[in-house]
């Protein structure tokens, strides 16, 4: 309501200022006519002195005016007194000019339409009564002689009253008309701005639905100029709407090869879906699922597209994760029932070829040679389908509050007494100050340090080092806003890299580049790794290392000091 009265107000006082300009205009024309007449007809009299009181003084209260208006607050009243004002002046100078024969009686007209303009109808018609009241005062007064210094009309009574009934019906039709005109366009004025209001709402909304959707929308043209794109989209691509507006849409989705997907020679009849691989802009990299949909105007021609799509990165690798576990569970059970077969039949070996090396007399060095051969292969054997077993069936977990930090230099002391790597082997370690606790098999984390560092110092053919690195970090899952902690061990080394093509089969059983490998190593690894509820992943570059990092659940939250790491999934 307050806010109703004052943008009325503020209505009023623009209006009064027009009035305002209006009457400096009216006068200042009056006074350079009159000036005009005077020198052209070198008459100054009584009534042309009078005449230019009247303009100064008309001037003078426009000042007033001016002053006061943005100082008073009955707006409406200070209109009243301005038109009534204007109205005493008018009728003053119509007295000045001959009274009926007056050629400013139509200024009558003009202060009642200014009337209706800034008061509405009732504004007008006080004022057009007024003014036929006035107008109908001083015409009885001219008539009968009443005032000083009148002359007489030279009307006859007949044309007087016609022509003073003229002008009382022009001034109030003229204020009824214009009233009623003012009235619309007030209503129109008041209708336009609810529709506007009504479509600010109405944008604000868009923009709010667009703005909260959970999956990232693009527009673009035909062009493929990009003209809008949501927070969603800006936080998947993690780019910001500036730096993406105005360019192709297939340079942040690296879709060259589909830039004719929305052009003006082929529009798109309907909505197209398809999976993109992309990256970030900090070059992460990205799986879509993009659904395009053609953006038409009201007239159903298509001005443009409409891309909505989702980040599947995680639900990607989730799949390939289960893929692989499915497989290995498959591979594992398996071959754990043909490894179970061989180990019977190898022992026998294995036996048998002990016995013979006691019994028989192998006089020739090739003969014991080769004896000698077949005894080690069969114990390698032997050793791989121990391990092999381990690793298809493990045994139950046996838990214990352990510190990860005297684990991992466990390992690297035993590494480093070895004669056979610490002369081409530099082992450092970056382990986070204090214990990091976590509940683990003692046992099995120590194979797993073992392992892996055993992959690295492999890797390493000509030297090279090796660094473990351990801290807490804090892990939240999108959408889920919970956090878990973790104990994060990372094994760095400088060797040969992995292929990419073989990153997704190293924890496959018996996979390996090796040339004496058994490849089970690391299944071993991802298996007790996997046991623990942990996570690992390996990122490798060919000819510049490889870094496995292992996560393993905390047994406490660990607090976000010096060390700690927050990461988001």
């Amino acid at each position: 309501m307050e806010r109703q009265r004052i943008q009325d107000d503020e209505e009023i006082r623009a209006k009064l200022k027009w009035l305002m300009a209006l009457r400096i205009v009216i006068v200042t024309v009056l006074l350079g006519a009159s000036i005009v007449l005077q020198i052209g007809y070198g008459h100054v009299g009584k009534t042309t002195t009078s005449f230019f009181y009247l303009v100064a003084s008309t001037y003078c209260v426009t000042i007033v005016y001016s002053l006061l208006l943005n100082r008073l607050k009955r707006l409406a009243l200070f209109a009243y007194v301005q038109v009534y004002l204007d109205l005493l002046f008018e009728t003053i100078m119509v007295y000045l000019t001959g009274g009926i024969e007056s050629p400013f009686s139509p200024f009558y007209m003009i202060t009642s339409i200014a009337a209706s303009v800034i008061l509405g109808r009732k504004g007008g018609s006080l004022t057009a009564s007024a003014a036929s009241i006035l107008f109908g005062l001083l015409v009885d007064l001219q008539y009968f002689r009443l005032l000083p210094g009148a002359e007489a009309s030279t009307y006859s009574n007949t044309e007087t009253l016609y022509f003073l009934f003229l002008n009382i019906v022009a001034f109030l039709t003229g204020a009824y008309l214009s009233g009623g005109l003012a009235e619309k366009l007030s209503l129109t004025r008041e209708r336009l701005e609810e529709k506007a209001t009504g479509l600010a709402k109405l944008q604000a909304f868009h923009e709010d639905v667009v703005q909260s959707m959970s999956g990232g929308l693009l527009t673009a043209g035909l062009d493929g100029a990009i003209t809008s794109f949501n927070r969603a989209a800006e936080e998947i691509m993690g780019y910001r709407f500036p730096d993406v507006q105005g360019r192709p849409w297939w340079e942040i989705f690296e879709a060259a090869d589909l830039r004719g997907l929305v052009s003006p020679d082929k529009p798109l009849m309907r909505p197209f879906r398809f999976d993109r691989y992309c990256r970030r802009k900090d070059g992460a990299s990205l799986v879509l699922g993009m659904t395009v949909s053609p953006l038409k105007n009201e007239e159903g021609r298509q001005i443009g597209g409409v891309w909505i799509f989702q980040d599947l990165t995680r639900i990607r690798k989730m799949e390939i994760e289960i893929e692989n576990k499915k497989r290995l569970a498959t591979i594992g059970e398996m071959a754990a029932g043909m490894a179970h077969e061989i180990r019977n039949p190898l022992a026998s070996i294995s036996g048998s070829l002990q016995v013979l090396q006691k019994t028989l007399r192998l006089d020739h060095e090739e003969s014991r040679r080769l004896m000698e051969i077949a005894l080690k292969e069969t114990e390698r054997l032997n050793g791989i389908i121990t391990a092999f077993l381990l690793y298809a069936r493990p045994t139950p977990l046996n838990k214990k509050q352990c510190d990860i930090n005297h684990l991992v230099m466990e390992t690297l002391s035993l590494l480093q007494n070895s004669q056979e790597y610490r002369d081409r082997i530099r082992f450092d370690s970056n382990l986070t100050p204090g214990a990091l606790k976590t509940a683990v098999d003692p046992d099995r984390i120590r194979q797993v340090f073992w392992n892996l560092s055993i992959n690295a110092i492999e890797a390493m053919t000509l030297g090279g080092r090796l660094l473990v690195t351990t801290r807490p970090v804090t892990i939240q899952s999108h959408p889920d806003p919970v956090r878990t902690s973790w104990a994060e061990v990372i094994f760095s080394d400088n060797g040969c890299g992995i292929r990419q093509e073989d990153i997704g089969k190293i924890f496959y059983p018996f996979f390996t580049t090796k040339d004496r490998g058994s490849g089970l190593g690391l299944s071993i690894v991802y298996r007790i790794v996997e046991e623990h509820q942990g996570r690992i992943h390996v990122d490798s570059r060919p000819g510049q290392g490889t870094q496995f990092t292992l996560l393993l659940p905390m047994i406490e939250p660990t607090p976000a000091i010096g060390q700690e790491g927050r990461r988001s999934l």
